[in-house]
């Protein structure tokens, strides 16, 4: 028999963190599951709390930083306010999804339908972010961001901080200049240009960035709350679906370039294997930094991230393959499904999450 649990409580949820991976337009599943978290804060502190009330730092992947930046877009107002809530972000994909992941006749022939060059043009996605995010700065994001993307040109991964942006003028881009970087997926959209930088989406190394956030908080020195250890943390991470297509080595052993990025199942092997791994390898490092202790057994797939105390997945699997970039009405129907059955089975662990963050209370604004 397994020795007890020896499970120190969380001391006080200290610093929290929200993560989502990315997806592209499957980034609908986390904003719906988080327009029910917010909603549920509320509801369990009495107050019309944001989720940028709650969490200290927001990190995103691709779609991901596109939810975690626009959480955290200030408005013109003194205090700033959050510009959007989670609602809104599912308002745009829903609505405007279909405008970012539409193709002119012209687009299709330019490119040979994507083989040579961006499947489609950025134009409708800075437009989006433009009268959603409006002209903000890096410097001036409500929270801490830790948004990912690679640059092309050194050869480095490339973060958009807000406490480097408020340091320095080069690295405090626009708040939409961040979006389309982190976004620019290969193959589906072109890199982006910040100074010399050539900067594509960070899916390419950190799909699922929680560890990255992890890291950012634990390396904190001066700006409270410092010093902080892994039990101080709270930290929520939300995945925009999963279906691994498996493939049998008969068929694996011989594809050539060709083979590793020919769409098979709803997805090109190569990205589906990056993305996938990486996701799953971060899902279970921070299960191990956060949630395992000494002496406990080791956790099964299925009880990674589920019951916390200090790590919490919210994930699941697609009953189907859904593209990236579909964003057809069929395909948003089967997203708003699967979200609406997460947010079933997940009813204990999001009502946990909820009172957790109602009972912290609100997090004081600071000036940056």
């Amino acid at each position: 028999m397994s020795p007890p649990s020896r499970r120190p409580r969380p001391r006080k949820d200290r610093f929290r963190i929200l993560s989502v991976d990315g997806g592209g337009i499957r980034g609908l599943i986390p904003a719906l599951v988080l327009a029910e978290l917010e909603r549920r804060v509320r509801e369990e502190s009495g107050e019309e709390l944001a989720l940028s009330d709650c969490f200290h730092l927001f990190a995103g992947t691709s779609t991901g930083g596109l939810i975690a930046l626009g959480l955290t877009v200030p408005n013109r107002k003194r205090p700033p306010r959050p510009r959007l809530t989670a609602e809104d972000l599912v308002r745009l994909y829903r609505d405007e999804g279909p405008r970012i992941f539409a193709r002119s006749v012209w687009q299709r022939i330019r490119t040979l339908g994507g083989w040579v060059g961006p499947k489609y043009s950025i134009d409708a996605l800075k437009q989006v972010t433009e009268e959603r995010f409006g002209d903000a700065r890096l410097r001036r994001a409500l929270r801490e961001l830790v948004v990912t993307s690679y640059d092309m040109r050194n050869r480095e991964p490339h973060f958009f901080k807000r406490w480097r942006a408020a340091q320095s003028a080069d690295r405090n881009p626009t708040m939409v200049e961040a979006a389309l970087a982190t976004s620019a997926a290969p193959t589906y959209f072109p890199s982006v240009a910040l100074g010399d930088r050539a900067l594509v989406d960070g899916g390419v190394f950190a799909a699922n960035p929680t560890v990255a956030a992890v890291a950012e908080a634990l390396k904190r020195e001066s700006a409270a709350p410092s010093q902080l250890t892994s039990r101080d943390l709270l930290v929520v991470s939300l995945g925009t679906g999963m279906r691994e297509t498996g493939f049998e080595q008969r068929h694996v052993s011989r594809w050539g370039k060709v083979g590793w990025i020919k769409p098979r199942g709803g997805e090109l092997p190569l990205l589906g294997a990056m993305l996938d791994g990486q996701s799953d390898a971060a899902d279970h490092w921070a299960h191990m930094i956060l949630n395992h202790e000494p002496g406990d057994p080791f956790p099964r797939p299925d009880e990674i991230g589920v019951s916390g105390p200090r790590y919490f997945r919210l994930q699941r699997r697609l009953p189907e393959s859904l593209e990236m970039d579909d964003a057809s009405p069929r395909a948003i129907a089967a997203m708003e499904a699967v979200a609406a059955e997460l947010i079933s089975d997940r009813d204990a662990q999001l009502t946990e999450i909820a009172r957790r963050l109602a009972r912290a209370g609100p997090i004081p604004r600071d000036p940056a």
